[in-house]
């Protein structure tokens, strides 16, 4: 075996840096700071081959600093991959034999791409101090000169994590006929006050450096220290509390110190792992990063609020056409869930296809580059949506019956939009999308649920019902479909004024409690009955409301609710009887209700 083989076996391959380089005359690449840079220098890699009509591409944006080498390796000796080598490849998650994947240094970076250590033209020096600010609209609108340059005419997807996620809200603003999909990880339409903090502090041990010099270090030692403890604090938000107790347990023994421990040390080191871990990491980053360059694309991030620049975040998605998945991370306190929750919210309130994913990870933001397989599967499944037309009308159980489908669809139009609350596959979704043409997205809490959804293009949020649908604007829907779950939630009756509140009508489907054979198991076996209806013993049953048909009714009489619409569902002959004759609260086995707001 070859020495590539053997550290490389699951990579795509080596891989070229590649540059390009664009004089602009001049008028200079203006920016949006009002200043100009007279040329760009753009280093990036490739992977998989640009199609015939050149519009299977899937642009990788990278977080704060990262470089362009995402995926493969440079040479056999190489002891590193690409830093998001598990994701890109054949037969990975982007997939190299469909797409045509690019990643590029971003502007105002030191891997390649002009920034502050590159020579400027006009001086012969580096630009160092002299560098203009630049902002995440100007990273995205050089990757579009280089977009260009490579004769790209379409991107399928923009992928990116972090602040490559501010990219790719920023590809979606700028270029919306340009994109199909936006994959946005762990991100949000600006940092926190706790982000914001850390970033304050990390740039003032640069700048207070004895060795900045305003930036203008190049002929010197630089801000070496400031830097490395700039990126420690750094690497503090990247981990998550649990994550860090369970790295980092304090050892009784001493900690074998490594030169970076050992050269950053103080009289008041508690000899732990802790410390040797983000010494290293400090130490590292000063041998391959730039002071200026952090300054200027963490300022970058700091000043990125699509709200504030915008008015509103609706206003700033209202002309994105793109399909968007995203994903935020249970533990990450740098982009934490409720701020990347904002991107959904919004999305979903401008009527946009929108998907999102919550992943639980103890690895807190560094779950993105972590969770590299777990993220794999909804990456794969959005990019290469299967709409099975033969298998789109299999609906579920409930629907099953002619009539019962015939009375759901006599409430649903053409472009109609629709809400599935716990959609499971999101089979009856995918169906009428296909017959109805209509605007559906389901709400669903199983992730293997959720990745049939997305395989379906089916638009889909993961949440728990429970929880309530606060993110979701009044008047949304114009129906809203609970199959067989009302029994299930803590407070059934909140969950359906939140319907009401967010849709004109609600399809509901529940077992009758009050069926003639529940009523019998009782009577004679003194036991909670069994059925195919009702498959769960009592200590494991979903099932946590009982109630009947004449219960429902009762509620709808008392809560001022209107019943549009009712039918039944039998398998059994004495229950069709039974309902035959108007006994149905006795017979009914199922029922499909359909409700509204009575009208004042």
């Amino acid at each position: 075996m070859r020495m590539s083989e053997f550290l490389h076996k699951d990579s795509l391959g080596p891989v070229q840096e590649q540059d390009m380089h664009q004089d602009f005359g001049s008028e200079g690449f203006k920016l949006e700071c009002g200043e100009s840079l007279p040329a760009l220098d753009i280093r990036y890699e490739t992977y998989g081959t640009l199609n015939k009509k050149a519009d299977n591409v899937v642009w990788i944006c990278s977080p704060l600093t990262a470089d362009a080498h995402v995926a493969g390796f440079h040479s056999p000796t190489d002891k590193h991959v690409g830093w998001w080598d598990v994701l890109i490849g054949k037969g990975k998650a982007i997939d190299t034999d469909k797409f045509f994947v690019v990643c590029s240094n971003i502007l105002g970076g030191c891997k390649g791409t002009t920034g502050p250590a590159s020579i400027n033209p006009n001086t012969g020096k580096p630009y160092g101090s002299k560098f203009p600010k630049i902002s995440i609209g100007d990273m995205v609108k050089a990757q579009k000169v280089l977009a260009d340059h490579l004769g790209i005419q379409h991107i399928y997807a923009v992928v990116g994590g972090s602040m490559g996620g501010f990219q790719a809200m920023k590809w979606g603003l700028y270029y919306p006929d340009f994109i199909d999909r936006l994959v946005i990880i762990a991100s949000s339409p600006r940092f926190s006050s706790q982000a914001l903090g850390f970033e304050i502090v990390a740039r003032d041990v640069i700048t207070q450096d004895p060795n900045f010099n305003n930036g203008d270090y190049y002929d010197s030692e630089g801000p070496k220290i400031g830097l490395a403890n700039a990126r420690k604090l750094a690497h503090i938000t990247y981990l998550s509390a649990e994550g860090m107790e369970q790295k980092f347990k304090r050892a009784q023994a001493k900690e074998v110190h490594s030169k970076a421990t050992q050269a950053y040390a103080t009289p008041f080191d508690m000899n732990i792992p802790l410390e040797s871990y983000l010494r290293y990491q400090g130490a590292k980053f000063v041998e391959r990063f730039d002071a200026n360059s952090y300054l200027r694309i963490a300022h970058a991030t700091d000043t990125f609020d699509l709200e504030t620049e915008y008015g509103s975040l609706e206003n700033a998605f209202e002309h994105i056409q793109a399909d968007v998945l995203n994903i935020n991370l249970s533990s990450d306190w740098l982009f934490p869930p409720d701020e990347s929750r904002k991107i959904t919210t919004a999305f979903l309130n401008t009527r946009k296809n929108i998907t999102s994913l919550e992943y639980d990870t103890a690895f807190g933001h560094d779950g993105f580059l972590v969770e590299g397989n777990k993220l794999g599967r909804a990456i794969e499944r959005f990019l290469n949506v299967s709409v099975d037309k033969s298998k789109t009308g299999n609906i579920p159980t409930i629907f099953s019956d002619g009539v019962a489908l015939k009375l759901l669809q006599g409430f649903i139009h053409e472009k109609a939009r629709i809400l599935d609350l716990g959609c499971g596959d999101g089979s009856l979704l995918a169906t009428l999308k296909q017959q109805k043409q209509i605007q559906g997205i389901g709400i669903e809490k199983d992730e293997k649920s959720i990745l049939s959804c997305i395989h379906k293009d089916v638009p889909v949020l993961q949440k728990d019902l429970d929880k309530g649908l606060n993110d979701i604007a009044e008047n949304s829907f114009d129906l809203a479909i609970l199959n067989r779950t009302l029994q299930e939630m803590r407070d059934p009756l909140g969950l359906l004024q939140e319907i009401l509140r967010v849709a004109k009508y609600v399809a509901i489907t529940f077992p009758n409690f009050g069926n003639w054979s529940i009523r019998t198991a009782l009577l004679f076996r003194g036991r909670m009955p069994k059925s195919k209806e009702l498959p769960y013993e009592w200590y494991n049953t979903p099932n946590i409301h009982l109630f009947t048909l004449r219960d429902f009714t009762r509620l709808c009489e008392k809560q001022g609710l209107k019943v549009e619409k009712m039918a039944f569902e039998n398998n059994g002959s004495f229950s069709k009887i039974l309902t035959g004759v108007g006994l149905k609260n006795l017979g009914a086995e199922r029922v499909l209700a359909i409700i509204s707001k009575k009208e004042s």
